[in-house]
């Protein structure tokens, strides 16, 4: 199987698992402490999904680099220690310490990663999904998981810069 290929199972075997979770585990989305079951959930429904004794699927697995040690949320290895797959979540949008760390691990590792972002008062996730040059945002629909390409952009930009600044103009008001 091809890197592409991989990729596409991959991917597919993550939105199963996102469709499970959410049909069969809604609870957990309103509990205060989410990260710790969700993250073992989403890393169980993943390793039945895949069915493949060769594809190991941890959480919480530190992998050291040449620039440091990563621990992606969810890591699918091979049993000789090669990454297959990382996931980063947050329960809400990635900061940009997380996205830069999703980035670096997947510019050293050259695995397929992903970031998703749990939005409770959005009807969609948000899928980051990081390449070596640029990363693509896309939406999952909670309700039916279509999957809309949302915009991909080089890693020297980021498409919600502009959510974090606040542009006050003031008003010229005419004294009467």
């Amino acid at each position: 199987m091809n890197n592409r290929e991989l990729e596409i199972m991959l991917f597919d075997a993550f939105c199963a698992s996102l469709k499970k979770l959410c049909t069969e585990d809604f609870l957990l989305f309103s509990t205060q402490k989410k990260k710790g079951p969700v993250t073992h959930r989403i890393a169980m429904y993943l390793e039945q999904i895949l069915n493949d004794r060769s594809m190991l699927c941890d959480t919480q697995f530190q992998i050291k680099g040449e620039n440091g040690t990563y621990t992606p949320d969810i890591v699918i290895h091979n049993r000789m220690g090669n990454e297959e797959m990382a996931l980063y979540w947050q329960d809400g949008y990635l900061s940009a310490r997380e996205k830069s760390e999703a980035q670096n691990f997947h510019r050293e590792k050259k695995c397929f990663t992903l970031a998703f972002s749990l939005l409770p008062d959005k009807d969609y996730f948000l899928i980051y999904r990081f390449a070596e040059n640029y990363t693509d945002y896309l939406h999952i629909s909670r309700e039916d998981f279509s999957e809309e390409v949302l915009k991909r952009c080089n890693n020297d930009e980021d498409i919600f810069a502009d959510q974090l600044q606040l542009k006050l103009t003031k008003k010229n008001v005419k004294k009467k």
